[in-house]
């Protein structure tokens, strides 16, 4: 499983992200969309932070939620 977070660089909600994944022993990797705009532009990512997993966005920050919630990740995780 390829985990990727693509967030900015000043993103407050990525360090908590990161901390999750840690807790669930799950290795990622993190790319910051001001360094791949490729990336934004191909999973149309327009907030920060992303979660990607092998090539799909499992989630995408919004206005109405920043993070993903712990229930999200162990369903995201358990799958």
């Amino acid at each position: 499983m390829k985990v990727l977070i693509l967030a900015t660089k000043d993103c407050h909600h990525r360090p908590q992200v990161e901390e999750q994944l840690r807790k669930r022993d799950i290795s990622y990797h993190i790319k910051y969309v001001d360094e791949h705009p490729d990336l934004v532009q191909k999973f149309k990512t327009y907030s920060s932070p992303n979660i990607i997993i092998n090539g799909e966005v499992v989630f995408r920050a919004n206005h109405e939620q920043s993070l993903p919630t712990k229930e999200e990740l162990k369903a995201i995780f358990s799958a």
